[in-house]
């Protein structure tokens, strides 16, 4: 048995036990009415003794099948039937003792058979509607035997059987509806119990711990990796637990009204054994603000850290030993050949080896400058006034190859010395790679939306598509001259300055854009 049948089932108990004690209650007022009515309204009944004897029956059986129902709790289906079977012949005796349909009685069987189409299955609804139906024109003609029968009591059964139709239909509809909705109800608890099951398998195999803390400072949510870091005994995943009683070390520390998101901080308890690093979190969810702390072992986390250095150490030392090896190559080979050379073979080979040197030191030199760790001093620049200063002062042998376009008044925010190596680093790179057939490169800067953005753009044969994932990664050059280290040196200074390098493509040439926010003139 399924639990959507299970949960029907349940369902068609509660709501049977709902409805025997309507119609206990129904009969009973009936019953009252009847007697405390009769000597005044006795004209209303054509057959009182009747009216009376049907009720009493009917309170009677309706607490016998009340009790059956809530006590006997096997053959629901069969035992709402016959409640159903009994509520339909009561009511059509009712009727007949009324002499025809009656606006009240109609109604107790409007709602029968309406009850009926929901706690059935179809076809015994269906049963009960067409024994309601027999019930009702029976009496026409059994009327017209006893001659009692008028037109109006034929109409009015008439109408009264349609009606039964057409409430068994329509409540058709509204199981079909209810059933539907029960199921995807159903379909819909079943994948977020699925998807709750897959969040918790996957907070308690990773290695970072969680801590989730409500605005009272209560454990709302954590996995098995913070409770091993706290040294506290497992947490159930929907149980609320006092921070203070849990781990009283770390309710002391933090005060829980000024964490502020992003805060970090380290953390050590008599209770556990790790040393922790704490990251705050804050959760904004409906109706109440969450806190999430994000705790690692600050020993593995230093160990990881550590790993990282040396293999970067280790990356750079391998590309500086194959950038130095050719030119240290050259010169070696220019010293064995210097002593058996003439003149002016040994003014050659000596300008070989002062070249090769001067390449060795710039390849030191930048990269110098790529692991220094200096500090950023952003400062206001404002363009029209820095750039022509700029190119006077830097680029003063190529500034007739610069064609220069800046829009008034524009003024952002950068580290002034990393801007000037960034923007000389580009215009000489764009230099190097125009074409010959044009005399300049361009070097423009506007405004876009709220940013700004400054282009550098050559006319050469561009980068070629194999090479931009490469474009700026350290010691990658297509030159053979060149470090490599040029764009990359521009790319981190960008970053640091929360500004974006990219290439963006040409159909002809190369383009090299920086964008940066743009700050408004005081």
């Amino acid at each position: 048995m399924t639990q959507n049948t299970k949960n029907f089932e349940f369902n068609q108990y509660h709501l049977g036990l709902w409805y025997g004690a309507y119609r206990l209650i129904i009969a009973t007022c009936l019953l009252l009415i009847f007697s405390l009515t009769y000597p005044q309204l006795n004209t209303d009944y054509r057959y009182p003794q009747l009216y009376f004897y049907v009720l009493i029956c009917f309170v009677a059986i309706g607490c016998i099948q009340l009790l059956s129902l809530k006590k006997i709790r096997a053959n629901i289906p069969q035992q709402l039937t016959l409640l159903f079977t009994v509520d339909v012949i009561a009511l059509s005796l009712l009727t007949f003792a009324l002499d025809g349909p009656n606006l009240h009685v109609s109604l107790l069987f409007v709602i029968t058979i309406f009850a009926a189409s929901l706690l059935l299955d179809a076809k015994k609804a269906l049963i009960i509607t067409l024994i309601a139906v027999i019930s009702v024109i029976y009496q026409i003609f059994l009327g017209s035997i006893f001659d009692f029968s008028s037109l109006n009591n034929i109409g009015n059964s008439a109408l009264l059987a349609f009606l039964f139709f057409v409430v068994y239909g329509s409540a058709q509809i509204v199981v079909r509806r209810f059933q539907l909705l029960e199921n995807l109800n159903f379909s819909q608890s079943l994948e977020l119990n699925r998807l709750q099951n897959l969040n918790r398998y996957i907070l308690e195999q990773i290695e970072l711990g969680y801590l989730v803390l409500d605005e009272n400072c209560h454990i709302v949510l954590s996995n098995p990796a913070a409770c091993m870091l706290l040294g506290i005994p497992p947490l159930y995943a929907y149980d609320k637990s006092p921070l203070y009683k849990i781990q009283p070390d770390l309710f002391e520390l933090i005060k829980f009204e000024q964490l502020q998101d992003g805060e970090r901080f380290q953390f050590e308890s008599q209770l556990s054994r790790y040393h922790m690093h704490i990251e705050v979190q804050k959760l904004m969810v409906p109706h109440q603000t969450l806190t999430l702390l994000v705790l690692q072992d600050a020993g593995k986390l230093n160990q990881r850290v550590q790993q990282l250095k040396l293999a970067a150490l280790g990356q750079l030392s391998a590309s500086i030993a194959h950038e130095i090896r050719n030119p240290l190559a050259a010169i070696v080979q220019a010293n064995e050949l210097l002593l058996d050379s003439d003149l002016d073979q040994q003014n050659l080979l000596s300008q070989m080896i002062s070249k090769q040197a001067q390449r060795i030191d710039r390849i030191i030199q930048d990269t110098l400058n790529m692991v220094r760790n200096r500090e950023t001093h952003p400062a206001q620049i404002q363009l029209n006034q820095f750039i022509p200063q700029m190119i006077q002062e830097d680029l003063s042998d190529i500034i007739h190859q610069i064609r220069c376009s800046i829009q008034n008044k524009i003024s952002i925010t950068f580290d002034e010395a990393q801007f000037r190596q960034v923007l000389i680093n580009l215009i000489r790179n764009a230099i190097r790679h125009n074409s010959p057939e044009h005399a300049q490169i361009e070097l423009n800067i506007y405004s876009h939306e709220s940013n700004v953005r400054i282009e550098v753009r050559d006319f050469g044969t561009g980068v070629a598509s194999k090479d931009l994932s490469y474009l700026f990664q350290p010691f990658f050059s297509t030159e053979i001259t060149g470090t490599g280290l040029g764009l990359y040196l521009s790319h981190s200074f960008c970053e640091a300055n929360q500004a974006k390098l990219n290439y963006v493509e040409q159909k002809q040439g190369a383009c090299f854009r920086i964008e940066c926010l743009r700050v408004a003139l005081n």
